[in-house]
């Protein structure tokens, strides 16, 4: 059990602000060397890869449960019934749309790590509680594919080459889908504000919703489908750098070197990956031809190939939500924020047939549109990523960088990999 083991209870009690005061990119891996420039230095030691319980506790960091959010919303009002899971994770959400999934890769294989429900309120409360981060890990994370991912060289910038994706070290890939909080954007924007959505871009007038604001059913503002679509893309992006900082600072705490990189080209990343595409048809004249849509049997966007239509897709979303089983019903079995579901469950407001039909009509009016869904941005991106790794210190020291490796970084082979 983790809570026995002394560098969990050590990291547990390590200050949050002394991990943000110390927090460093240090880049230099055990085993790694640097060929080039004043600072060339070669490692004399074999790299040292993350054990299980620091690789759970950095996929818990990044996004692990911690048990149901507050949902302190006004549930006669159509923000209420945004919220798309109860359940909370250590990174905030739009809408609490669980919009990122979080890859890695070691020389292990490639994985996905991905838990989705809450068994309390606080999932770590108390020191007994500790054991779940490894039990999630155990549990929710899924080998795509054996053996180191292979990064291909054209996907990296060359300043990072020479210790990216090395063996001993572990990159965090946190990739979204924003599919999702773009479906439960545009119904409360119908439901509620009415935006008269009208399409900039190609200057065609309405966004596929002319007939519901000539019968006086949006009376909202005129709200440019760029704009919108570009105010989804901000709020979505969160969650990815929220999972990194917080990973980083756990390895702060852990005495682990980090690094963070953008020096890659997403695309042929996604595509190395697996990722499937949709190609915009040429008649579509799409701001961008290639559209990553999903990851067969692992992430999959509302829209085709993995539903025949939109419509699919819609219906889909609503009955994830408020059909069967969904989280706003009243029969619900999940676990919900409220100790009285039966007196709260019924403010929640639900989309009127009318509003759905408005939803079909604009996302179909994008898709047919612009041959893609989104209209200007990839509906699945990886924004950044984060590669963890025993740090090599004597390079540090070398180099007059000492001062820069702390208590943490000096002791923790010591502690964390004493067998």
């Amino acid at each position: 059990m983790i809570r026995d083991k002394k560098e969990v209870r050590e990291l547990f009690s390590y200050p949050l602000l002394k991990a943000m005061a110390h927090r460093r990119t240090r880049r230099f891996p055990l085993g790694c060397k640097m060929e080039e420039g004043t600072l060339q230095f070669a490692s004399a030691k074999a790299p040292v890869p993350l054990n299980d319980i620091e690789t759970a506790v950095l996929c818990w960091a990044g996004a692990g449960i911690t048990g149901t959010i507050s949902a302190d919303m006004p549930t006669n009002d159509v923000q209420g019934s945004m919220f798309t899971s109860w359940a909370g994770r250590t990174t905030p959400y739009a809408c609490n749309v669980h919009n990122m999934k979080l890859f890695f890769t070691n020389d292990q294989g490639l994985f996905l790590y991905d838990p989705k429900t809450a068994t309390k309120a606080v999932e770590i409360e108390t020191e007994e509680d500790w054991d779940r981060i490894i039990d999630y890990f155990e549990r929710d994370t899924v080998r795509i594919s054996e053996g180191r991912f292979g990064m291909i060289p054209e996907a990296l910038v060359r300043i990072v080459h020479w210790n990216t994706n090395k063996p001993g070290t572990t990159i965090f890939m946190p990739i979204l889908d924003i599919s999702e909080e773009y479906l439960d954007s545009v119904i409360a924007i119908f439901m509620g504000e009415g935006y008269k959505v009208f399409d900039d871009i190609r200057g065609t007038g309405p966004a596929g919703i002319k007939k519901w604001i000539d019968d006086g059913t949006l009376t909202g503002p005129d709200v440019p489908l760029s704009s919108y679509e570009y105010t989804i893309f901000l709020g979505n992006l969160a969650p990815a750098f929220h999972a990194l900082q917080n990973i980083q600072l756990a390895a702060e705490a852990m005495g682990l070197g980090s690094i963070v990189m953008t020096g890659y080209i997403g695309i042929l990343v996604l595509q190395t990956m697996g990722f499937r595409y949709n190609i915009a048809k040429d008649e579509a004249r799409a701001m961008l031809n290639m559209n990553p849509v999903g990851l067969d049997g692992h992430m999959t966007s509302y829209q085709p190939p993995y539903y025949d239509s939109m419509d699919d897709a819609v219906d889909s979303f609503i009955e994830k939500k408020f059909g069967g089983n969904g989280m706003y019903t009243a029969g619900y079995k999940g676990l919900v924020p409220f100790e009285n579901w039966k007196k709260v469950q019924p403010g929640y407001p639900v989309p009127s047939k009318k509003v759905i039909q408005i939803t079909k009509d604009y996302c179909n009016y994008v898709f047919d549109t612009f041959g893609r869904f989104p209209a200007t941005f990839d509906t699945i991106i990886m924004p950044e990523w984060l590669q963890v790794h025993h740090l090599e210190e004597e390079f540090y020291h070398r180099h007059g960088l000492g001062k820069l490796v702390n208590e943490t970084h000096r002791k923790h082979m010591g502690l964390w990999h004493s067998d």
